[in-house]
């Protein structure tokens, strides 16, 4: 391990890739890249993708599932234009971000190093996962899950469980496994930011990309809901596993209710921060230890102080009961947002729908007017599937 408060900056001509981690701050970098792009451009610094986070192609990059077929027909052509951008970009240092990478299988990781060249730097935020855990539980309840945190805890725990498997995959060991397989040991940069400093992953990269003050903070909507508005969640998820609706739209309503709720809550929101249990922090600590060894014991670049990925246990609750009450002030609120963000989720499907339709309509009569004749049953079966 090379380790450094305060990196030295990259030389002109590199190219930098974060990888995340998931609930690592990202977000916040983003949003600070997105807003300095003529400043950094100014300082010779090209932040390749559009937007503040180019997620459906890092997806598509790191072997995730994609909802449609389309969706990853556009998401690899949208990759593969921004893995040129970055590896042929005439600026003095080229940036790319996104938490989606992280998640990639070792083939996926190869990849990834053809595309964008294996003298890339990739840089890892790191946070405790005792504070990622909770985060983590929540963005399952939003996409569905039904477990209570404590059995979901226990699974994580569980070396043998999937969830433990899944989990595993950010752990800095398993990134030196995979990553240092296609990139040099010291090209892998791990920042272990100090909790109570909220901007060292700013002032990091900036140190990495040799400018000072071009990141500033930018408000970012994605906090967690309180645990009582959570379980609320959680329960409704209970109340909805038996349906099999043809088209059930709730996941996508369901997280979007649920950022609604973080970002934007009601004045009754219970205001109760999810905190893990003593036990499992010292649990999460062990293994924790694990991963600072396997870092002290790598030729990587760690950023930070290691010891800043352990959470302290007198810090949280012998105990942990889940809430069982919410105010009835969030409840309706919480049936009007449903309500809301249900029929806008409708309109948005029927609306691509519709879009999906007309371009197939243009994409056949283009092959028509080209002379290659499609039979009319064949081009009705084809817009009936892309209405489906």
């Amino acid at each position: 391990m090379h380790r450094f408060d305060v990196p030295e900056p990259l030389p002109d001509g590199s190219r930098l890739l974060h990888i995340g981690l998931p609930k690592t701050g990202t977000s916040a970098l983003q949003a600070s890249f997105h807003a300095a792009r003529d400043a950094l451009a100014a300082a010779g610094v090209d932040y390749v993708s559009r937007g503040p986070n180019p997620l459906g192609a890092a997806r598509y990059a790191a072997g995730a599932p994609l909802p449609m077929p389309a969706d990853a027909e556009r998401a690899a052509q949208r990759w593969e234009r921004i893995a040129r951008r970055f590896r042929t970009s005439s600026a003095r240092l080229a940036v790319l971000s996104s938490e989606a990478f992280s998640g990639a299988a070792p083939d996926r990781v190869a990849a990834i190093a053809d595309a964008l060249g294996a003298d890339t730097t990739v840089v890892v935020t790191l946070r405790p996962t005792a504070a990622l855990l909770p985060s983590h539980w929540q963005q399952a309840v939003r996409r569905g899950a039904t477990e209570p945190l404590g059995r979901w805890l226990a699974q994580v725990l569980d070396p043998e469980h999937p969830h433990a498997r899944a989990m595993r995959t950010y752990a800095p060991q398993a990134i030196l496994a995979t990553w240092g397989r296609h990139f040099a040991p010291g090209r892998l940069v791990f920042v272990c930011a100090d909790p109570a400093d909220r901007w060292f992953n700013h002032r990091t990269f900036e140190a990495l990309l040799g400018v000072d003050g071009v990141l500033e903070p930018q408000p970012v909507a994605n906090s967690s809901p309180p645990y009582a508005e959570i379980e609320m969640l959680r329960h409704l998820n209970l109340a909805r596993r038996n349906r099999r609706d043809e088209h059930d739209h709730w996941p996508r309503v369901l997280r979007r209710v649920g950022r609604r709720m973080g970002d934007a809550p009601p004045p009754s929101v219970s205001g109760d921060r999810l905190l893990l249990s003593r036990e499992v922090v010292e649990r999460v600590n062990d293994a924790t230890r694990t991963s600072i060894a396997a870092l002290e014991a790598s030729d990587a670049i760690v950023v930070g102080d290691p010891a800043h990925l352990l959470s302290d246990p007198d810090r949280h609750p012998v105990d942990l009961a889940a809430p069982t009450a919410i105010s009835l002030e969030t409840a309706g609120w919480f049936g009007s947002t449903v309500g809301e963000l249900a029929a806008a989720e409708l309109d948005e499907r029927s609306r691509e729908r519709i879009r999906r339709l007309e371009a197939e309509v243009e994409r056949l009569t283009a092959l028509h007017r080209a002379g290659r004749r499609t039979p009319v049953r064949d081009m009705l079966r084809r817009i009936a599937g892309r209405q489906s």
